[in-house]
């Protein structure tokens, strides 16, 4: 694998399942759109070739989405290719302003998650939403593999395949995802922070739906495998 495109365009790291997570992304826009009650633009970061978010999206609202892709496998609002890593969202946005804004599963992904959240912040107005996810470096079975000196899920470091798992079941040699900053919900909290997005709302879900991980959203954020933060500027 010379470079990072040549590794996007062969990968596809968005999912096609509604998810606990994506469930909660689609509640958080129609709770805004109840409360403005008024057509909206949403713009969907990452948004992948199916662009599963436009489904749940209300009829009179448009849908912006961009990913790596040239192309993409549906008709949607209006879809922007974009390399994050090396080209601007306000460049291809210019005199846009978006009233909810998805970044779902995209930070992981990039050398400076720091920039393309001060992208965001030039896209929003006063009371434009961010809905935002990313995985949990310090989920609770990542503290466990760690004591047993296994390589914790979400890290990668390898460009080809997943090493130091030991074992099939949890991933040793499967595909990598192109996961590059992997953030604990302490250091996105201080991410948030340091870039003056305010949290609105946190909800914690899990991302193998079993009994033990449910539980643990409920208990605690920090030991989560992922959430999911609203955040306005």
């Amino acid at each position: 694998m010379k470079n990072s495109k040549e590794f996007l365009s062969k990968r596809e790291t968005a999912t096609t399942d509604l998810t606990p997570r994506l469930k909660i992304f689609v509640e958080e826009y129609l709770n805004y759109k109840q409360l403005i009650n008024k057509p909206i633009n949403i713009l969907d970061i990452g948004c992948g070739r199916v662009c599963l978010l436009f489904k749940y999206k209300k009829k009179e609202d448009k849908y912006y989405g961009c990913d790596f892709f040239k192309e993409i496998d549906v008709k949607i609002d209006n879809y922007t290719p974009i390399d994050l890593n090396e080209e601007k969202l306000s460049d291809k946005y210019k005199d846009e302003k978006f009233d909810v804004i998805f970044c779902g599963e995209v930070l992981e992904h990039l050398f400076s998650p720091d920039s393309l959240l001060d992208e965001i912040k030039e896209l929003m107005h006063d009371n434009s939403i961010l809905i935002l996810s990313t995985p949990n470096l310090a989920y609770y079975a990542n503290r466990i593999m760690l004591l047993f000196g296994i390589s914790p899920l979400f890290l990668e470091n390898s460009s080809e395949v997943k090493l130091g798992r030991k074992f099939k079941i949890i991933g040793q040699f499967n595909k990598t995802e192109g996961h590059i900053k992997v953030f604990t919900y302490g250091a996105l909290k201080d991410l948030f922070k340091m870039k003056r997005l305010k949290i609105i709302k946190i909800k914690s879900v899990p991302v193998w739906n079993n009994i033990f991980d449910r539980i643990i959203c409920i208990i605690s954020r920090s030991l989560s495998a992922n959430n999911v933060f609203i955040l306005k500027k």
